[in-house]
């Protein structure tokens, strides 16, 4: 199913982490078993009714790595680029993610957009750099990023048939510097027709001068009243649902009729997140 920006309100809301603690019934395998993953992710979406369904794949391949040490000792000491590609190449964490979009497909039937949700290259290179080379200092160069855009490219072709509308890249930081180097991903999304977003901490100034590659934005802690200052610009922003949205029972004047984005934090009350809920 393709994802419609631009028609109108979308309510789109990430609640894994809050399913989890209350659905996974003491069960500790969410990221290791696809069933459990799928079990608690539609009981969550029942009860948030999200206009799309975001998978974060990062995650997947974090507990991977934090899970079965053993799979990278092999890998010790060499360059975080030639680790990043071996452990991408590896079928374990890939069928997980290929399961679980499968579950997906045959229990909504493609009536919402699927987007996979998955780090910026230079987070995934950082990520298996403090596995492969703990306590040394790291030199983030465009050679490492570029590099480890391809390999992404690469894991993101597994899933073409999988019935994905979309992908997102999420950076740790709002700087934009290189998202030239992200071509490889970009390129692929576009040959497979997903609509690419990045998400963001904050608002960068950059945002409209990357409307060739970036089709949306997703702004982490924006609020909602941020979010309406958008209006008229040239590029699609979603955010608004914030942490303080969840946790402070902030009131809601009016609501933006955009794309409205934000992620439950784990440990948010559910009548809190309930009444905020109704106010959207």
């Amino acid at each position: 199913m393709s994802l419609q920006l631009f028609d109108g309100k979308k309510i789109w809301i990430n609640f894994i982490s809050y399913a989890d603690r209350l659905f996974s019934g003491g069960r500790n395998d969410l990221w290791s078993n696809p069933d459990t993953f799928i079990s608690v992710y539609s009981q969550g979406q029942g009860l948030i009714r999200s206009d799309v369904l975001g998978i974060p794949i990062g995650e997947v391949y974090g507990h991977f790595l934090k899970r079965d040490k053993e799979i990278y000792k092999a890998w010790v000491g060499r360059k975080p680029t030639y680790a990043l590609k071996k452990l991408l190449a590896l079928e374990e964490p890939k069928n997980y993610v290929k399961e679980v979009l499968s579950g997906l497909q045959n229990l909504y039937q493609e009536s919402l957009p699927v987007a996979l949700v998955l780090p910026s290259p230079e987070t995934w290179v950082h990520m298996i750099h403090e596995k492969v080379n703990p306590g040394e200092e790291l030199d983030m160069t465009d050679r490492l990023v570029e590099a480890a855009s391809m390999y992404l490219a690469e894991l993101l072709r597994s899933f073409s048939t999988y019935g994905l509308s979309a992908i997102v890249i999420k950076e740790e930081s709002s700087s934009m510097q290189r998202i030239s180097l992200y071509e490889p991903l970009i390129n692929v999304s576009r040959h497979y027709k997903w609509v690419v977003g990045l998400e963001l901490p904050g608002v960068d100034n950059e945002l409209e001068e990357q409307s060739e590659r970036i089709d949306f934005y997703l702004i982490r802690e924006c609020s909602l009243q941020s979010i309406q200052s958008f209006d008229g610009k040239n590029v699609i922003i979603g955010g608004g649902l914030n942490t303080n949205f969840w946790t402070k029972n902030e009131l809601v004047d009016e609501v933006p009729k955009t794309l409205i984005y934000g992620e439950i934090p784990k440990y948010a009350q559910p009548e809190s997140v309930l009444s905020q809920l109704k106010k959207l």
